[in-house]
């Protein structure tokens, strides 16, 4: 309950306070699932893009962070309550997909970069195998959010919602990291073209 409580006023502060700075437009919310395990998956330009979903998604998203952020014990047990999980991202960290595995499991949301990592310069990166990778083991939809702006203060943000993705298709399947990899880019692509369609 406590942790629910400082989320809720974390995201009830700072939402008009970016509303202001960015002037944020939402399109899309009604097509958020509300009742099911889902993943939110969107480009990752600034440090400001976790925020932004955190804030703006009318659900609790839960996010990995690299491990270092939380070796200050104060600062982790804040981000712990956020719903903020580690990742050792200098190996493959099977306990920390079987942590996210686990918050979809119990019907949550997580958000996630399919590149991986902050894109620097212009246009986006490629697609990681482990936005498909979570969705297919996880058994949900992902639904792509397109943030489109200069992350710039009293300049235009908009942040797109989109129809969620299904790959139940693919939930028998044997599949192998590089289709993983194809699957995650179908959800980049539709981010890339609003990108497009907007800037």
């Amino acid at each position: 309950m406590i942790v629910l409580i400082l989320y809720d006023v974390v995201r009830a502060v700072l939402k008009p306070v970016f509303k202001f700075l960015y002037k944020i437009e939402i399109i899309g919310l009604d097509k958020v699932p509300q009742n099911e395990h889902i993943i939110f998956a969107s480009n990752h330009k600034s440090l400001l893009d976790p925020v932004f979903i955190g804030i703006y998604m009318p659900r609790k998203v839960h996010y990995m962070a690299k491990k270092e952020l939380f070796k200050n014990k104060f600062f982790g047990y804040i981000l712990k309550n956020l719903g903020v999980f580690p990742v050792d991202r200098s190996k493959a960290d099977i306990s920390t997909i079987k942590t996210a595995l686990r918050i979809l499991k119990d019907g949550k949301a997580i958000g996630i970069f399919p590149e991986g990592t902050r894109t620097k310069g212009e246009g986006l990166g490629k697609a990681k195998a482990g936005t498909a990778m979570l969705a297919i083991k996880g058994k949900c939809k992902v639904v792509p959010v397109s943030i489109v702006s200069k992350y710039k203060i009293f300049r235009k943000t908009i942040i797109k919602i989109n129809d969620p993705l299904d790959f139940e298709d693919y939930y028998d399947n044997k599949l192998t990291s590089s289709d993983y990899e194809i699957l995650s880019q179908k959800v980049l692509d539709i981010i890339a073209q609003d990108i497009d369609n907007f800037s």
